[in-house]
């Protein structure tokens, strides 16, 4: 499926290509009856719907019916009609383009969807994959901070208490952190529930934060995504996403810890 044009850039391609299509209307006038003139501006009205935004094509459409009346339906420059089957066919260019419009859109959204889909199986395939071919902890963190950059955007980090307790970044594509997303970290350590500004919890940080489940109840960890003030385009259902990468961390961190045990 197509991407739509962004709307800057739809709206003034609704008007040149309406503009072109009565020029080349105005060139095959003599040689063609209005009618089938009329089918050339629904032709450019369904080829508009089907690459622009749903405003834009709407837009395109009752262009395409305004021109199409004022130059080629007599009485000529004037938006009077003699003939009330000329009616009919406006209603139908305004009727085409906004349908095709409409069902361009739920298609481009489903199409999105299921992109978004196949794009979280793969991550969690990959994250899987690549946790359990880890060595040792370090490697093992260091491939889940990388898999969540990838997938969340900004910067990914994994914190754990250190041995006076205090949280420590033991991973990350950035170790700087600020007060108020240590805090957050903390928080999220003390009360194992997700924080940070898609949560009700630390809503003014700019990021999230999910615990590290371990057995019991116990939190080993804090999993983190931080990004900046434009933040970037975030995958459907973000926290729920997020806490699928740390219960898959924590698996493999279990099943490290019992091994180096053994």
């Amino acid at each position: 499926m197509t991407t739509p044009a962004r709307p800057s850039r739809s709206y003034p391609l609704a008007v040149a290509a309406i503009a072109a299509t009565a020029a080349l209307a105005a060139l095959v006038r003599d040689h063609v009856a209005p009618v089938n003139l009329a089918m050339l501006f629904l032709l450019a009205v369904v080829a508009l719907s089907l690459v622009l935004c749903r405003g834009a094509s709407v837009l395109a459409a009752a262009l395409a019916v305004a021109v199409f009346d004022f130059f080629f339906v007599p009485p000529h420059l004037t938006f009077t009609v003699d003939d009330a089957q000329y009616l009919l066919t406006f209603a139908g260019m305004l009727a085409v383009g906004i349908t095709i419009s409409t069902l361009t859109g739920r298609l481009r959204a489903e199409a999105a969807a299921a992109n978004a889909r196949e794009r979280r199986a793969t991550a969690l395939y990959e994250l899987s994959r690549d946790l359990a071919e880890a060595p040792f902890e370090g490697a093992l963190l260091h491939a889940a901070v990388r898999h969540t950059r990838s997938l969340f955007g900004g910067a990914a980090v994994v914190l754990m208490p250190g041995e006076r307790g205090d949280l420590e970044v033991r991973a990350g594509s950035d170790t700087t952190l600020g007060s108020a997303e240590l805090e957050a970290a903390e928080w999220v350590l003390d009360h194992g529930r997700p924080a940070g500004a898609p949560t009700r919890e630390r809503r003014g940080v700019p990021g999230l934060y999910v615990p590290l489940p371990g057995a019991e109840g116990e939190v080993l960890g804090v999993l983190g995504v931080r990004w900046p003030e434009a933040r970037p385009d975030l995958p459907e259902d973000p926290v729920r996403l997020l806490e699928t990468f740390a219960n898959q961390i924590a698996l493999a961190l279990g099943r490290l810890f019992r091994r180096t045990a053994e």
